[in-house]
């Protein structure tokens, strides 16, 4: 063998060795990572594992209760929860997407597209369908689809539709109160829902086990202070009314003045709870309670209320109206038809706003505002309801005659129809400013817990509301009231017709019109305020408008009347 041979042969083999030993080491390194990583899971993260391991495994399920019964004062059903099917998908399990899609859009309605989209395998989870009906949900089960299943769950069931909508609010997908009386009592009516520890086994399956507690302490049921049947009344009205004057909104809120009671709350117009989420957002709105407004000519009252107590007047004192006009500094104040000489009696019955102007000068700007704040004006009421307006109430120095004498007759300052509801009933009442009371009571199981009626605080003299309160039987019988009047019993009432402001200056051309009134005058069981917005056909005054509204659901409540004894 030559000697090159013998080379070449040498190399080889010194090649190779060398490989070997770099594979070798490869090898050695690799077992040793091994080892290292081994040592790592076994002992330093040994507890982090098991931990997660656990995890994985065992999960925590929350079965909701079912969420408590609102009734109204005579155990009428409005509101009730009841379990339903609706359709869940885990996107990942799906077999065939797009045959799935197809059989779950002939069984559901679905639109195809919508169930594609939401099939998506990147999602984990996907709701495909909520609250579906027995016979949608038999024809899902009967599918055997792979990745979808049916998932129990509560809805809110509203038995009337949309009798009181706004005022019971409604309750959302997930059982939560989301406005009005489902969200003020939202605590009560959830009830406690039961949790209970499950493992899951290799498929991700849950593994109920045997011994487990599904007792849920369901919602208490709440007994409203509200009458469904004067509710009803009450809407029919409004629905009427905004037919015929084509208004944007009216409110109603009814009050019965010895205890505070809502007896009714309505709005026009309306929607169906049950679908909440086709209406608009705007129907949402319990107007009677967020909305503020100037209440105008309505106010008077309480204006020579202040007046009367403070002894500045008397009930047969005359006053010059100035035949319809008045300068106070560089503002005209007009009546709206002219009047000479007229008793405080006459101006409440006429609606003289320059009559009430000149009261209000004797009252005084500091005692004016002071008063109409302890009747309740520029504050909550503190009834509970959510989102409940303050109104405004601005202080007045005693140099500023032209906001002094607008006040006087309503302008520059607003309330909303709960709180001037709330100060009618001090006059009907004799003087006693009572908290309005949305709720009678509370029930779950054998518990009672009684909401008490709040016993008042005295405003006026019994004397000085009586007076005032004959005046408005007079503005009823004789003055701008005449559409409210009932043939069987006495009413007594203030209209008001104020201007809006537009761009920051009262407009000529949209109203809002008012009344206020309180029936049987004898005794007084119920306090009623309209307020319609904006009426664009036929007459856009408190007396053409809103006082033959208070006729028409007056009429309705006085049917229980003679019923009726203290409350």
């Amino acid at each position: 063998m030559s000697a090159r041979r013998r080379t070449a042969r040498g190399s080889l083999a010194s090649v190779q060795r060398r490989r070997l030993m770099v594979l070798a080491g490869f090898v050695i390194a690799a077992y040793a990572a091994l080892g290292a990583r081994a040592v790592q899971l076994q002992a330093l993260d040994a507890d982090w594992l098991a931990r997660r391991a656990q995890l994985q495994r065992s999960r925590t399920l929350e079965f909701s209760a079912l969420r408590g019964q609102i009734v109204d004062r005579t155990g009428l059903l409005l509101a009730i929860s009841a379990g339903v099917d609706s359709v869940a998908a885990s996107p990942r399990l799906v077999r065939d997407r797009a045959l799935t899609a197809r059989q779950l859009h002939g069984a559901l309605g679905v639109p195809l597209e919508r169930i594609s989209a939401q099939l998506d395998p990147s999602r984990g989870f996907a709701w495909i369908s909520r609250w579906i009906t027995p016979d949608q949900a038999q024809r899902v089960r009967k599918l055997e689809l792979a990745g979808v299943r049916l998932q129990s769950e509560r809805k809110r069931f509203y038995p009337n539709r949309g009798l009181a909508a706004s005022y019971l609010g409604f309750a959302g997908r997930d059982g939560e109160g989301l406005s009005g009386i489902e969200l003020a009592f939202d605590a009560v009516l959830r009830g406690e829902a039961a949790r209970v520890a499950v493992q899951r086994d290799g498929r991700g399956r849950v593994l109920m086990p045997a011994d487990s507690n599904l007792s849920m302490r369901r919602g208490a049921r709440l007994v409203l202070a509200l009458d469904a049947k004067l509710q009803a009344r009450a809407e029919q009205v409004l629905a009427h009314g905004q037919q015929e004057t084509q208004a944007t909104h009216l409110s109603l809120v009814a009050i019965d003045p010895r205890n505070g009671d809502v007896l009714a709350l309505a709005e026009a117009p309306g929607f169906n709870p049950n679908r909440f989420w086709e209406a608009d957002p705007g129907a949402f709105r319990t107007r009677g309670f967020v909305d503020a407004f100037e209440p105008g000519s309505t106010l008077k009252p309480f204006t020579v209320a202040l007046a009367l107590e403070a002894g500045v007047v008397t009930p047969d004192e005359p006053f010059d109206c100035e035949g319809g006009r008045w300068r106070v500094r560089d503002r005209i104040i007009r009546d709206w038809r002219p009047h000479g000489i007229l008793s405080v009696r006459e101006i409440v019955a006429q609606s003289s706003n320059i009559g009430a102007a000149k009261i209000a000068d004797r009252l005084g700007s500091r005692r004016l505002v002071e008063g109409l704040a302890r009747f309740g004006f520029g504050v909550q009421t503190h009834s509970g309801f959510p989102g409940e307006a303050n109104g405004v109430l601005h202080s007045i120095r005693e140099a500023q005659a032209v906001e002094r004498a607008n006040l006087a007759f309503g302008q520059g300052l607003t309330a909303t129809a709960l709180q001037l509801a709330t100060a009618g009933a001090v006059l009907a009442n004799g003087g006693l400013l009572v908290r309005p009371r949305l709720a009678l009571r509370l029930e779950r199981g054998d518990e009672t817990i009684e909401f008490p009626a709040d016993p008042g605080v005295r405003v006026l003299e019994s004397e000085t509301a009586a007076t005032v309160l004959a005046m408005l039987r007079a503005a009823v019988a004789h003055g701008t009231g005449g559409g409210a009047a009932l043939r069987q019993h006495q009413v007594a009432g203030k209209t008001g017709t104020a201007q809006k402001v537009v761009n920051g200056r009262y407009s000529n051309e949209r109203f809002v019109a008012s009344f206020l009134g309180i029936v049987p005058v004898d005794n007084p069981q119920i306090v009623i305020v309209v307020v319609v917005d904006e009426p664009r056909f036929g007459r856009h005054t408190g007396g053409g408008v809103a006082a033959p509204i208070f006729r028409k659901v007056a009429r309705h409540a006085a049917r229980n009347f003679a019923a009726a004894g203290p409350s």
